[in-house]
């Protein structure tokens, strides 16, 4: 899907302007233009970037394949950046990332995604901000908007992550929730979510440093404090991240110590049962394989005091052990 928006030099401005007129519409040194492209086919791709506005071959090769990590490279006549938004898996640990290619030129801004980004439609569904705001201040500063709103959403997630994180922190501890099976998997999944936004925010950190000290020919430089503010919240981000990393680790090697102590608890109880009938299994096994009753009691006073000896035997090492503090 292609959405693009176009203003005149006039301040006019047209929604949904047709592919077919962009070319026409870039020759004007004085207007500008935003194109969205989301989710796009080879052909569209193939028809904006080379033929409209000819760009780079190798910024065309990173913008249509996936880059890891995020990056800048300054092609003099316009800036390609690739950065890549949050979003949130099938669970609050769970964090994956998403691409958006950027060309920003002195008049134009293109930004290409393969899925839908809240922070890109709402502005575009903003018809009248336009008039004084958005599209009207310049690309440069436009893109500061929608990055400003992407840092606001990724915010929003961090605060919802890290409080999972600190809930499952206090499930350990109650032993009626630490057999359950998922918990170690939600565990490992946080702990692979920090490390996937550290390997993503700490980078788009130093770029953003890189936009706002950088002198960019596309850039203006009343435009620089804006992306020096974004570089604020990302320093910030990068920060809570690493302590998130370091939380969802630790909290992993408590809950295998929990796991452990209790193991441990589970098998001395067991081991002290054990010990409790091993002299009256042996008892049972020599005089009821071999014998009616105890020859050496009599008949028949034998079995009563059978019970009773057996009774006294558990009783003295349940007692001894409780003394012990093993019990």
């Amino acid at each position: 899907m292609i959405r693009i928006l176009y203003r005149h030099t006039s301040g006019a401005l047209v929604h949904d302007l047709p592919v077919d007129q962009l070319a026409s519409a870039t020759r004007d040194a004085n207007a500008v233009v935003w194109v969205d492209m989301e989710d796009p086919s080879p052909n569209e791709q193939h028809q904006i970037l080379e033929e409209i506005f000819n760009f780079h071959p190798l910024a065309v090769e990173d913008a249509t394949n996936s880059v890891l990590l995020p990056k800048i490279n300054d092609y003099r006549r316009y800036l390609y950046i690739v950065i890549h938004s949050i979003y949130p898996g099938d669970e609050l640990v769970h964090m994956i990332s998403s691409e958006l290619d950027i060309f920003l030129g002195p008049n134009f801004l293109i930004t290409i995604h393969d899925r839908e980004m809240s922070s890109i439609n709402s502005l575009l569904a903003e018809r009248e901000y336009h008039n004084s705001e958005g599209i009207s201040r310049g690309p440069a500063l436009l893109l500061y908007e929608i990055l400003e709103s992407q840092v606001d959403r990724i915010t929003r997630l961090l605060d919802n992550f890290e409080a999972e994180l600190e809930r499952l922190g206090d499930i350990i501890f109650q032993k009626g929730d630490i057999s359950r099976e998922s918990l170690l998997d939600d565990l490992l999944t946080a702990q692979s979510s920090a490390l996937r936004l550290n390997r993503v925010l700490q980078p788009q950190r130093d770029l953003m440093n890189r936009l706002a000290q950088t002198d960019y020919g596309v850039i203006p430089a009343t435009a620089r404090p804006y992306f020096a503010d974004i570089y604020d919240h990302l320093v910030r981000m990068v920060g809570l991240v690493d302590s998130m990393r370091e939380l969802a680790r630790s909290t992993i090697e408590i809950y295998m110590a929990l796991s452990n102590n209790r193991m441990n608890e589970i098998i001395k109880v067991l081991t002290i049962i054990s010990t409790i009938f091993l002299p009256l299994s042996f008892l049972a096994g020599v005089y009821g394989m071999n014998f009616h009753f105890m020859p050496e009691l009599g008949w028949p006073w034998s079995y009563p005091v059978v019970w009773v000896a057996f009774l006294s035997v558990a009783g003295t090492m349940l007692l001894f052990f409780r003394r012990r503090g093993w019990l």
